[in-house]
C-alpha cells in the first residue's frame, strides 16, 4: 500500500516516520515550504521515544505527485484545514481509495458534504478516528518523540456500512482500530475539547505568566475537573437523545493508555503520557481556536437541535471568547457546513448509516 499522509506536523510527521519505519511506500505533504524543505535536507525524520530509528520519508509541497498511485490518504491537520484539504485533493481522487482523518473534528461529514457540493463522484472510503493514534511532538522539522501509540482506538467510515472494508484496508499496520457506530460517535468520543478547553481557560493566567508548568499534571486540579466533568455530561446527554452509545473519558483515557483509576482526576493524574506534557505559553494555541470552533461550537448547535441546554459548552465559548477578544463562533464550523442543518435526529442517524 501507498499512504499519502496531508499535513506535517507532530502528527504527520510522526505516522510517516512510523509507517516508513514499518516498510511502507509513504508520500508526505504539507503546504508549508520551509517545513517541507527542514525534512528534506534531513533526507527523513529522525523518531525517538516509543519507536526509535531514522525513516528515509519522502516529503513534497507538490499534492498532485503526493496522491499520485496512492491507496490510503492520511489527514492529520487540525480541524480548521478540513475543509481546505477536502477541496484540495478532490479532483486526484480515485475510486477505492480510503481517507481517513485523524481526529475526526467532524471531518468525514464535512469532506463528505464537500465532496458532493464539488460533484466528486469518485467511490471512496471517508472515516474518522475518535483521536490520534500517535501521543508525538515535533522538536524540529525531521525530529519526533513518539511517547505512546494507542492500545485502542475506535473509528467509523460515513457511512458507517463502509467501516468493514476501511478496517479490512487498514488492519495489518493499524491492529487497534475498532468499529464505532457512526462518525458521530468518533466525533463525540474525541476528548480533545472536553479536556483542553476547561483546563486551558482557567489556567489562562499562569500560561500568560514567566514559566512553564505541566499542563494535565499541574492544571487539572480537582475544581477544574469539576468543570471537565460537566462538560463531559452534556456530551454524553446528547448521546442518549441520539440513542448512541458514547465513551465517558475516564474509559476513553482507559482504553487509550491502560490507565486504571475510579475517578477522572485521579486518571489524569496517573496517565505516564501526561506526566511531561507542557501548557502552551499563549492562549493563541490549538486548545482554543481548534478545540472550540471544530469541537464545542458545532456540539453546541447540535445539542440545541436535540432541546439540550448546553450551558457549561456555552460558558466556555462566551470565556473564551472574552479572553482573545474574538468571537470564536464566527469561525465555527456548523451543521450546514456538515448537511445536518436540515435533518431531525432519526434522519441524521440514518444518513450516518446509510
Amino acid at each position: 500500500m501507498k499512504f499519502t499522509i496531508i499535513g506535517a506536523g507532530n502528527s504527520g510527521q510522526s505516522m510517516a516516520a512510523h509507517l516508513t519505519l514499518l516498510g511502507y511506500n509513504i508520500s508526505l505533504y504539507d503546504i508549508q515550504e520551509s517545513l517541507i524543505e527542514g525534512i528534506n535536507e534531513k533526507g527523513g525524520i529522525e523518531v525517538e521515544g516509543f519507536i526509535q530509528g531514522f525513516a528515509p520519508v519522502k516529503a513534497t509541497t507538490n499534492l498532485e505527485n503526493a496522491m499520485e498511485n496512492t491507496d490510503v490518504i492520511m489527514i492529520t491537520t487540525t480541524g480548521s484545514a478540513h475543509r481546505t484539504v477536502a477541496r484540495a485533493i478532490a479532483p486526484y481522487l480515485q475510486d477505492g481509495q480510503v481517507i481517513m482523518l485523524c481526529p475526526g473534528y467532524w471531518g468525514a461529514l464535512e469532506c463528505r458534504s464537500i465532496f458532493r457540493d464539488m460533484g466528486m463522484n469518485k467511490k471512496v472510503y471517508v472515516a474518522e478516528t475518535e483521536s490520534f493514534i500517535y501521543t508525538c511532538h515535533s522538536t524540529a522539522p525531521g525530529h519526533v518523540q513518539i511517547r505512546k501509540i494507542k492500545e485502542s482506538l475506535e473509528f467509523s467510515a460515513l457511512p458507517s456500512s463502509d467501516s468493514a472494508i476501511v478496517k479490512d484496508r487498514l488492519s495489518e499496520v493499524y491492529p487497534q482500530l475498532k468499529i464505532a457506530g457512526s462518525v458521530l460517535v468518533t466525533t463525540l468520543n474525541n476528548c480533545n475539547p472536553i479536556l483542553h478547553v476547561p483546563i486551558a481557560l482557567l489556567n489562562a493566567g499562569r500560561i500568560e505568566s514567566e514559566g512553564e508548568f505541566a499542563f494535565f499534571l499541574e492544571g487539572a486540579t480537582p475544581s477544574v475537573v469539576n468543570v471537565v466533568e460537566e462538560l463531559e455530561q452534556e456530551r454524553l446527554v446528547m448521546g442518549r437523545h441520539l440513542g448512541i452509545k458514547l465513551s465517558p473519558a475516564l474509559d476513553l483515557l482507559r482504553r487509550f493508555y491502560r490507565v486504571e483509576a475510579t475517578t477522572l482526576y485521579k486518571s489524569i493524574q496517573k496517565n505516564p503520557v501526561y506526566q511531561c506534557e507542557k501548557a502552551p505559553v499563549t492562549l493563541n494555541h490549538r486548545y482554543i481556536y481548534e478545540d472550540i470552533p471544530y469541537g464545542l461550537h458545532p456540539m453546541v448547535e447540535l445539542g440545541e437541535k436535540l432541546g439540550i441546554h448546553m450551558r457549561c459548552c456555552n460558558l466556555l465559548i462566551d470565556m473564551a471568547s472574552l479572553l482573545v477578544k474574538e468571537d470564536l463562533r464566527e469561525r465555527a464550523v456548523r451543521l450546514s457546513d456538515l448537511g445536518l442543518a436540515d435533518m431531525n435526529p432519526d434522519e441524521i442517524v440514518a444518513y450516518l448509516e446509510e
